[in-house]
């Protein structure tokens, strides 16, 4: 279950009116994104998110979803903008940085 609503992430998006496809399209990206949070936060049955929900997963949940958004319409890997420019290369590991922002979040880490 996503930790941000559809109409925050429309905002986020820009999207005045969007079609009953983009929204079940938000939802499920706001789903995903929670999905990742709660394998980070080992959030589950056994350990269910705090209440009230931290603003900081709200937020990392919008950020994320706004990823997964916009990788359906933008390439990963090399980036070539123009023919006489270098490419740019994608990171690789694109939750990286929410696993980061989450990191003061974090209850227990594993053994490896």
């Amino acid at each position: 279950m996503a930790y941000a609503t559809v109409a925050e992430l429309q905002e986020l998006l820009k999207l005045s009116a969007p079609t009953a496809t983009q929204t079940t399209a938000m939802q499920r990206v706001l789903d995903a994104a929670a999905e990742e949070i709660d394998w980070e936060l080992d959030y589950g049955p056994a350990t269910p998110a705090p209440s009230p929900i931290p603003p900081l997963v709200i937020e990392v949940n919008l950020e994320r979803a706004v990823e997964h958004w916009r990788q359906t319409q933008s390439p990963f890997g090399v980036v070539g903008i123009a023919a006489e420019t270098q490419p740019i290369v994608a990171a690789r590991n694109t939750w990286y940085r929410h696993h980061l922002k989450l990191a003061p979040l974090k209850a227990a880490y594993g053994v490896a």
